[in-house]
């Protein structure tokens, strides 16, 4: 290969990662595909560190597992087309927030996340149905994944698949 086409592969591959990584942020509701959303890595990241706002459980991740990966599972696959869009619109709302108030976040401790959040929201002339129902969702499915996983379940509830001891499958009933 001769050198100036090494260089101009080069500087086309260049280019085209610069433009790329320029407009990796893409907008969730772009990311709607056949009514389902499909987050890449960056909003999946983002995504826990909201439900981690709500529900900080991060040093029982490895025992309980990623709630991002349920929340969409339960936003894809048991919610209508228009909540779908309804939960993309809200992460955008949401998204669009906490630029705007990236100053009172950063300031604010993570145990002061929601009360800063609620104070925007309050001060906001209209509040967005989409974003309500987006954070609505994403509080009660984190608590969902918490209470439904195995580890919860054993750990707190003490529930075990096969009965203990004084089960008796074949007592007889009264009639």
């Amino acid at each position: 290969m001769k050198r100036r086409d090494a260089i101009k592969n080069i500087l086309l591959a260049s280019a085209s990662t610069l433009f790329i990584t320029g407009c990796s942020e893409a907008n969730v509701v772009e990311l709607i595909r056949n009514n389902k959303i499909l987050l890449d890595n960056s909003h999946k990241d983002y995504l826990f560190k909201i439900s981690e706002s709500f529900l900080p459980i991060a040093d029982l991740k490895e025992k309980v597992g990623n709630p991002v990966d349920f929340i969409m599972t339960m936003i894809n696959d048991c919610h209508s087309p228009k909540e779908v869009a309804s939960f993309a619109n809200g992460f955008e709302q949401y998204k669009m927030l906490m630029e705007q108030s990236k100053l009172k976040i950063k300031s604010a401790k993570e145990d002061q996340v929601i009360p800063v959040v609620q104070k925007i929201l309050e001060e906001t002339e209209q509040i967005q149905e989409d974003i309500v129902f987006f954070i609505n969702k994403t509080k009660n499915l984190s608590v969902k994944h918490l209470v439904s996983s195995e580890y919860y379940m054993s750990e707190y509830l003490d529930y075990s698949l096969i009965p203990k001891e004084p089960f008796d499958g074949c007592a007889e009933t009264q009639k």
